[in-house]
């Protein structure tokens, strides 16, 4: 099963920037969707949407940090396909906007 979660995590790893479904996902793997969905949560303890969002949330987190790109072009090279999505979903997991985030974190770097 681990061979599975890992298959997952790598094919996710590698099309986070693109739209992806549960029914592809599930058939990369060779499960129907209501399987592979209860396999996702029992293994990860997130279903399908939680688990991408938080590596697409978290990809987004280390390029507000470490690029000047503009939070529209990071949210879009994350794969989010809607501005305010990401912006909501930042905020509601990490506390703070990403505007927020990015302020937060040059204070930091500059007082050390």
């Amino acid at each position: 099963e681990s061979r599975r979660v890992q298959k997952v995590i790598s094919y996710l790893q590698s099309n986070y920037q693109n739209e992806v479904r549960l029914n592809d996902v599930a058939g990369f793997i060779g499960m129907s969707e209501a399987a592979f969905s209860r396999f996702m949560k029992k293994r990860t303890g997130r279903n399908f949407i939680e688990y991408l969002n938080d590596l697409r949330l978290g990809i987004a987190s280390r390029q507000l940090v470490n690029t000047s790109k503009s939070i529209a072009e990071i949210s879009y090279e994350s794969g989010f396909n809607n501005i305010s999505n990401f912006n909501r979903l930042f905020k509601k997991r990490k506390g703070v906007t990403p505007k927020e985030f990015r302020e937060n974190y040059s204070k930091m770097r500059k007082l050390i």
